[in-house]
């Protein structure tokens, strides 16, 4: 497509070095130039069904260099690809597809492909009347208050103004070696991986896939790290505390310089024994799907201290005077929602769900506006509940919320402890929140599980959990 401005940094970018790596594993390699021959050969496969600019198409690959030669098909093509989860079921897939009414959907099994033959292009039946601006890029997926799915619409400058904000923040260049253990198809994932290899080339290093795309274990982003050199970790809070609790785990490769953790709050308790038993900083990072990176733990100790950090460079962070939650005005905001527009996000600004502070100068969450539970006519916040329970030896995640109770629906605070068989028990929960919280802030709904039930995206499923 022209114009596109991700295309036109790639293509410089395989013009000027066409063999240098853009993926890499333990085994196999992939070249500027093989990642463009093949999207260029991907292309003229999907022009055969009657290409649209404009239209949308659902783009579902295991991370590898095939995820970058499906986007950039489309790209080429003019079409706009809807970030799809590859481990979200075929009827959660059918769901997405039809609310956003796309055209069809791209679909590959392998994460290093041969050829664009590899592809698999299904044409969705049905009246297909969406049709996008050009300057449309992706539509990245997420969840309203009630969990239907929801396209966030994203513009190709918005994208690059992320990825070049985001490196300025984490210093981070072309040299980098990223660790690609996160899904590409999340909004942390594209930002973090994809992006700055087609702009800047930095190497996407991925872990050699198991069964069905699958990691092999728990550990082999960190056996990857050390096999190909990676400087850059992205992860999750969930990772990081398994990692902890490992009885003799892997340490981190010498080289590495920055490990960022994101997509869910970080404990305080998690960062602090990243540190003590790895003798590394874990960088917390907060950001969104609908603008991108917002804010950046430069130092690595926030995560410790129960913040986020503080802005991510060129990002603008307000809070509300009435009711507390973070406004943010960046040039990576998202033009809009799909299918129904919300008043969120839009000319550049975005109103964010998350309460927040300022605590010398760093951004502090304080829960989400929607997650609010009315006990006895007053509000509690569950992330406050959370915080205190983490403090509990034997908790090894913890999860609070409201679920229907005698006063009506979200009167009743249910928290879901993950805590090893026999750690904890009932009277030991109450009497520790006793001695910490208001008596209305005391969770009388306890549930205890081996771990938390985590949806396609990685997050805790608070859905199963109101059910549980």
């Amino acid at each position: 497509m022209s114009g596109d401005p991700i295309l036109a940094a790639f293509d410089a970018l395989a013009t000027r070095e066409p063999e240098r790596p853009i993926v890499v594993s333990a085994s196999r390699l992939a070249t500027f130039s093989e990642v463009s021959r093949q999207a260029r050969e991907l292309a003229e496969r999907l022009r055969e069904h009657a290409h649209v600019p404009g239209r949308l198409v659902g783009l579902v690959a295991p991370n590898g260099p095939g995820y970058l030669v499906g986007f950039l098909a489309l790209r080429r093509l003019g079409m706009v690809a809807v970030l799809c989860d590859l481990a979200s079921s075929a009827h959660a897939l059918e769901e997405v597809l039809a609310r956003l009414d796309v055209a069809g959907c791209l679909t590959l099994s392998e994460a290093w492909p041969r050829s664009a033959e590899a592809w698999t292009f299904v044409t969705r039946l049905g009246p297909v009347a969406r049709h996008l601006p050009p300057h449309v890029a992706v539509i990245k997926l997420t969840s309203g208050s009630t969990g239907a799915p929801r396209g966030v619409v994203v513009s190709g400058r918005a994208l690059v103004a992320d990825e070049a904000q985001l490196a300025a923040s984490m210093g981070l260049t072309s040299e980098d070696r990223h660790l690609g253990a996160i899904p590409f198809s999340h909004s942390y994932g594209f930002s973090s991986l994809v992006l700055p290899a087609l702009l800047r080339g930095a190497r996407i290093a991925v872990p050699e896939p198991g069964a069905a795309g699958a990691m092999t274990s728990p550990m082999s982003p960190l056996e990857a790290a050390h096999a190909l050199g990676t400087t850059f970790f992205p992860t999750s809070p969930a990772w990081l505390s398994g990692w902890t609790r490992l009885s003799s785990p892997p340490s981190p490769p010498a080289g590495l310089r920055r490990i960022i953790s994101a997509g869910a709050p970080l404990s305080p308790a998690v960062a602090r024994a990243v540190r003590e038993r790895f003798g590394v900083a874990v960088h917390v990072f907060y950001g969104a799907s609908e603008c991108g990176g917002i804010a950046f733990d430069r130092e690595g100790g926030a995560g410790e201290r129960g913040t986020v950090g503080t802005p991510v460079a060129g990002v603008e962070i307000m809070l509300d005077a009435e009711t507390g939650r973070a406004r943010v005005r960046s040039a990576a905001v998202a033009d809009g929602y799909l299918p129904e527009a919300g008043g969120e996000v839009g000319e550049g600004a975005f109103l964010t769900g998350d309460l927040a502070t300022w605590q010398e100068g760093e951004l502090r969450l304080e829960g989400r506006v929607d997650d609010l539970v009315i006990v006895k006519g007053r509000n509690v916040q569950p992330s406050e509940v959370e915080g205190v329970l983490r403090e509990l030896a034997g908790v090894e995640e913890v999860c609070v919320l409201g679920v229907a109770g005698p006063e009506g629906p979200r009167t009743l605070l249910r928290a879901v402890i993950a805590a090893r068989d026999g750690a904890l028990s009932y009277e030991r929960v109450i009497e520790h929140c006793r001695e910490r919280l208001a008596e209305i802030k005391v969770p009388k709904n306890l549930v205890f599980v081996r771990e938390l039930p985590r949806d396609a995206r990685g997050k805790v499923d608070r859905r199963a959990l109101a059910t549980a």
